[in-house]
């Protein structure tokens, strides 16, 4: 190996050690997988409904959740439960996509693009396909992943 080489590849290690020491403190705070994993759960859970048997639903809402999220949907639910019996509202998720958008290890932003189908009295009991984006708020509450926030993609 000639010294120029020598001295072009000695360079371009030296930058990539220098670059590696740089951006480690921050991929350590980067948010784990677990919380885009979250953010996946709850595309499904929230999609996924029958109004015949809501509280189930209800009840699986309340275990993937926490803050003022889950304080709305409790003190929603009743209406949420009425609405959907009426129209006689089933949703089965189709697929979630997950993306982190920003987050270290203790709360990250999550995309979700959710693609169900619906059936009610609106559609006439024939399946109707959707797709609908979000954005999820997910902490980390003692070790668990909960989301926090959710707001529809504009």
């Amino acid at each position: 190996m000639s010294r120029s080489t020598f001295a072009a590849v000695l360079s371009i290690s030296a930058a990539i050690c220098t670059a590696a020491l740089a951006t480690a403190p921050n991929a350590a705070a980067a948010a784990p997988e677990e919380a885009r994993l979250a953010g996946c759960e709850f595309g499904h859970i929230a999609g996924t409904y029958d109004y015949a048997r809501f509280d189930e639903h209800a009840g699986k809402m309340l275990q993937i959740t926490t803050g003022s999220f889950r304080a709305e949907f409790e003190s929603s639910r009743n209406a949420i439960k009425e609405s959907l019996a009426a129209a006689h509202m089933k949703s089965d998720v189709e697929s979630v996509d997950c993306r982190i958008v920003s987050g270290d290890e203790n709360q990250a932003d999550v995309t979700l693009t959710v693609v169900q189908t619906m059936t009610s009295d609106a559609t006439e009991g024939m399946p109707k396909t959707s797709k609908m984006s979000l954005l999820v708020t997910v902490e980390n509450v003692a070790g668990r992943w909960l989301v926090n926030r959710a707001e529809t993609g504009k």
